[in-house]
Formats: C-alpha cells, structure tokens, sequence
C-alpha cells in the first residue's frame, strides 16, 4: 500500500523521442529505459538509482536491445552493424563508462541476426543467433561475475542447422525448446536435461497441428503457457509441470489477436495477457492456470460505439491453383446486404510469416459506419494456417500471395459483396509490395489501393548488398544476382519493374518461355525479348501485366528516415507510373496519384498521436473520395454489378 512513485514520465521526453523497453534490474535497485529517436533502429539506454534521487550519469548509445544479470549491475546488450545487424553481445558494469564494456560474443556471419534474453527463472541469459530459416542459441550463466577478469563460458545448445528453427527457456534442470526441427516443419516443443542440451537428446512434449503454429511459450514454476495460432485464430494453452496435463484457456473472444503480458513473476500460477479484438480497446485479462479462472482486469468498450450493430464473420476462399483454401475475416454491420455495391477495404501482410491480425484498428470505424466492409485476407506467405502456410509464400512460391489476394478480390465480387469501382485495398511495408504487384497484375479489379513505406523495388535493394538488411533477406526473396532464374522470378512480380508502359506504335505478344527452344532465331542475345515490324514479342514464364482502360487511384506514403524501405522507392515508383502511365497519373490523367513524403518519419511511423490521426484521417477521405464517385443505382433497377 505504499504511495505509488513514477519512475518515468514520458512527457518530459523530447518530442522526437519513444520510449523502446524498460527494465528493472532483479532486486529491483536500478530503473533501466532505453530510448529511441524518430526514424532510428539503435538507441540509448538510460539508468536510474532507486534508492538515489539523481540518475546514473552514464548512457549507453547506439544500442539494440539489452536485458539484466542477476548481480543487480551487469546489462548484457547488442550493438549493430553500419548495416542495422544487430551483431554483438557486450555485457556493462553501472557505474563505468561505456568504454570499459566487455564484448561476450560476435557473429560475422551477415546473414544472422544476433538478440539477448534471459531465462524466466533468470539462471541463464541467452544469445540468439537468427536467420530467416535457422537458430543457433548460446546461454551464459547469469550471475556471471566480470570482476573476477574471466569472459563467461558460453554453452552452445545445438549447433545450427539450414531449416531448423529453435527457441530456448529452462526449467528445474531442463531446458525447454520451440522449435521446427521435424518433417513438416510444425514447432513442437522440446525438453532437454541441462548436461545434455544437444539435439539428439532432445524429447518431445507437444506438437503443433496441421494448419497451427505455436508462436512462443512462457515458463512459471508449475505451469507452461503456451500461445497458439490455428485457422488464422489465437489459443492459449497451459501444460503442467509434474502432471503433464494440458487445457486450453477460453477466450473472452473469438475473433481477435493476443499477446502475452509482462508476466515476470516466476513463482505464479496466474497469466496475464492482453486481447485485442476489432469493437473493443485492448483488454488486459488474468487467468488462473490452477483454478481455471479468468478475471478480466482492464476492459474498456469504446465510447459511443454500438457493438451489437457490427459482427464478425469468417469465410474461406478456393486458390486459383485448387491447393489452398484461404481464410478472410470479414468486418461490417450486422444488416448487410449481398447486393454488390458495398463499399470494401482490403488489407494484408502476406510476408516474413507475419500474420494479419484481427485487431482494433481506429482508422476502420468511419468507414464501417458508413455501410464499408474491411476483409483481412490471411494469405500465403503469413502463418496463420502453420509453417508450412507461410512457406508456400516466399521465395519461388511468392507468387502465390498475389493469386491469393487476387482471389479473395474476385470472390467478394462474384459473392456480391462488392465491384470493382467499390473495392480498395491498402499494406504496408512488405504488404506494400504486395499491393504494388497486385496493382500491376490486376488494375481493374480496384477503384483505390493505398501503400504505406512500401517496398516497391525488390530487385534493386536484393542486388545491393550494402543496403541496409539485405543480406538478412536473401532467404525471404531470393539472390537476384545469383541465378538468372531467382532474378525472372523477382521480375515477374517486383512493383517497379512490371509497371508496363504504353506503345501506342506497336502490340506487345506475350510467348512462352521454351526452356531448350529458340525464338525462331530472332531473339537477342539475353533471350527476354525481340522487336521485328513494330511487334515487341516478351520471353517469359509470366504472362506480362495488362494494359487495361480501368485502373486505381493510388496514395502512397513513405518517410526521409526509414531505414528499412527507403524512400526513393517510391518516388521513383510513382514518377515511372507517371511517365509510362500519362493518360492515368500524368498531368492531365484520369486518376489521382497521390505521393507523400515526411521528411520526419522513419518505417514505423512513430511520430505523435496527433500526426497518426492526421494520417488515418488523410486515408479515410482518400477511400470515401474515390468510392462514392458513382452513387449506388436505385435498388428498383439497379444492374447487376460488373463481373470480372
């Protein structure tokens, strides 16, 4: 019952400036918060004595992440690269200068990425060695004492391995292990006796389903949690130590996404974790794993919205390739009618094993009470139906994300959802690139697509190694320089290169691609294309993008301080669609081509809750804009809405 003490008033930040972690060292004497500056991946981490009303003069800069050992002094952290990899582990005493910290561990290898965490009983700090497709983690003894001169042994607990992923906690002498080191990919967790911590030693606990990933696990001394994702929604399931019993928790919703709570009490059987679902703000609930008891700490309804009007419903649409069926969550009023005129919003991800979550998005409530429905298309190239739902969805299967979302585009029309001078779609950064191919390949399905800090030019960033993460993700899209079939198969779908370009002058013949056969020797030497009396003839595997009389408006967004995507991306995209696209986006054209650069943003758009309600306010009147140019018919004689 003591008088309760702020530790870090956020206000007093400099405006530029986020607050990125904060972390109480074990005996809770020393208050750590690291910082961030708008537009930057490293930041400084700042120290506060507790029991001392002045703050630690020091500040580590340039810092990644950073967690605590357990003699209440040493921060373990990750430093990067020119390049953003996070590389090295360096391990710094309070009270000293920066100078004098200790480097623990380096990795070269510029396809890794190197993170620290801690054990949840605090007996180990682990060194994460991360690929796209592989894990390679080191555990150092946590009370390691620095004073004594000597480097900490560091205990690898499998060597790596191309394709298997694996993830580490301990427990009572064993360490327990997510990972997809199996056939079908699927994670399973694992169980390891700490003298034997090798992959061979390994046993098995739990197995994932087919079409379920389990996403992460969390340890409490009698009691394993252990979040699930299946058919694109969230489960909660509790393993017990001594009995081996498993339960799944009920959620409060259905239709949502979860995330674990801070949860740093070891020696509890309760859980906390917090819901995020379309109609309501977040919600924090408790759940004791004991008892089987849920307590709902924070739920707050939002002000003035009627929940009862709107639902939430699922449908799945068939692959054009007859292999897949894929997910769509469905947002709209209760009343809705199939009539095809429904204004429509779709957003996806589709990239990294990302899912598309069903979340609380502000920016969705002005259109939803105006009649809209938002469609979150849970794609290959995501996880929401298991590993091997996002393997079919990078490198030469990423092409099966823009069928997918194609699909779904072509269903909700044929279903009389909606038609194609009502349909919009909107992604971000990799879904960005996603909305950019699917510009490209199908223009006339959509009246407005929205790219925020879109990944347009895959080739270009692939091919420059220098670029920041590249190297990171030659295992997400492919080498383009180190084969020339990875390097066709990127240009087949890569935003800027597929923008096709007006020749009034000649007619283009799309060909298939002979693998042993010439072009009847009028080919030139790098066999793509040929020109002969006017007719531009194109070798390739991919049928060329179509130059059809309809096509979106476009807004597209980026920022002068993303480091991932830059920006030039995007004005480059937008002045070669202006330019081999005049008739649409040039200076007189049909169709608005909306470009915004802000010279004070970075990839994740930080800035102030002001600035982010004056984005989502920009997109919402874009959307209107653009659809309710063509008011609905009358419902006496309307026609049947357009078919493609």
């Amino acid at each position: 019952m003591a008088k309760e003490e702020i530790l870090l008033d956020s206000r007093f930040l400099p405006e530029d400036c986020t607050v990125k972690k904060v972390l109480l060292s074990k005996g809770h004497r020393i208050f750590a918060f690291m910082t961030l500056e708008e537009g930057e991946e490293l930041g400084a981490i700042h120290f506060r004595d507790l029991d001392n009303e002045r703050p630690f003069e020091e500040v580590l800069e340039d810092a990644f992440n950073f967690v605590w050992g357990n003699d209440n002094r040493t921060v373990y952290y990750t430093k990067a690269n020119e390049l953003l990899r996070p590389y090295q582990v360096w391990a710094h005493q309070v009270g000293t200068s920066q100078s004098d910290d200790i480097l623990v561990f380096q990795e070269d290898d510029d396809s890794i990425f190197v993170d620290v965490g801690a054990t949840k009983d605090h007996e180990f700090i682990t060194i994460n060695g991360n690929s796209l497709s592989s894990s390679e983690v080191r555990v150092v003894d946590a009370g390691h004492d620095f004073s004594t001169g000597k480097l900490p042994e560091l205990t690898v607990i499998s060597e790596r391995e191309e394709g298997v992923e694996y993830y580490v906690d301990h427990h009572d002498d064993h360490y327990y292990i997510l990972t997809n080191a199996n056939p079908k990919k699927n994670f399973r967790v694992m169980r390891a006796h700490r003298r034997h911590p090798g992959r061979e030693h390994w046993v098995e606990l739990l197995e994932s389903r087919d079409g379920e990933k389990i996403e992460d696990v969390d340890i409490f001394k009698n009691f394993m949690v252990i979040y699930s994702k299946r058919e694109a929604l969230p489960v909660i399931s509790c393993y017990h130590f001594e009995t081996g019993a498993v339960h799944e928790v009920p959620l409060p919703e259905q239709f949502c996404s979860i995330a674990a709570g801070i949860n740093l009490d070891y020696e509890t059987d309760t859980v906390q974790f917090t819901l995020n679902s379309p109609y309501a703000h977040e919600a924090t609930y408790e759940y004791d794993m004991a008892s089987r008891v849920m307590t709902a700490l924070r739920v707050h309804p939002i002000h003035k919205l009627d929940r009862s009007k709107y639902t939430c419903t699922r449908i799945n649409v068939e692959s054009q390739d007859g292999k897949s069926k894929i997910p769509v969550t469905l947002l709209h009023r209760k009343n809705l009618q199939l009539n095809g005129w429904n204004p429509t919003l779709m957003r996806s991800y589709g990239a990294y094993g990302v899912s598309t979550d069903i979340d609380l998005r502000v920016e969705n409530f002005p259109l939803l009470e105006r009649g809209w429905v938002i469609a979150l298309a849970h794609v290959r190239g995501g996880s929401e139906l298991g590993t091997l739902w996002y393997h079919q969805g990078k490198l030469e299967n990423k092409r099966n994300t823009f069928a997918d979302f194609i699909d779904v585009a072509e269903h909700l029309i044929q279903a009389g959802y909606t038609n194609p001078r009502r349909l919009t779609a909107c992604g971000a950064s990799a879904g960005g690139l996603l909305m950019g191919a699917v510009y490209n390949m199908r223009p006339d399905l959509f009246r407005a697509i929205i790219m925020n800090v879109p990944f347009l030019d895959p080739i270009g960033t692939m091919l420059d190694p220098k670029i920041p993460l590249t190297k990171v993700e030659y295992l997400e899209w492919g080498n383009p320089a180190e084969s020339i079939e990875t390097y066709d198969y990127m240009a087949s779908y890569a935003p800027y290169d597929t923008i096709p370009e007006l020749r009034p002058h000649r007619s283009t013949q799309h060909i298939p691609h002979p693998e042993d056969e010439s072009l009847n020797g009028n080919n030139n030497d790098d066999g793509k294309f040929s020109e002969k009396e006017g007719e531009v003839v194109v070798r390739s595997k991919f049928p060329p993008p179509p130059l059809t009389d309809r096509r979106p408006a476009l807004m597209i967004s980026c920022g002068e301080l993303d480091q991932r995507v830059d920006y030039t991306q995007s004005t480059k995209f937008v002045a070669r669609l202006r330019s081999r696209l005049a008739p649409w986006y040039g200076a007189g054209g049909k169709e608005s081509c909306v470009l915004m650069i802000d010279e004070s943003r970075g990839h994740f758009g930080n800035g102030t809750q002001d600035d982010r309600v004056k984005n989502w306010a920009r997109e919402v009147v874009f959307l209107l804009s653009n659809t309710q140019l063509e008011s609905m018919p009358s419902m006496n004689n309307s026609p049947p809405p357009p078919q493609r």
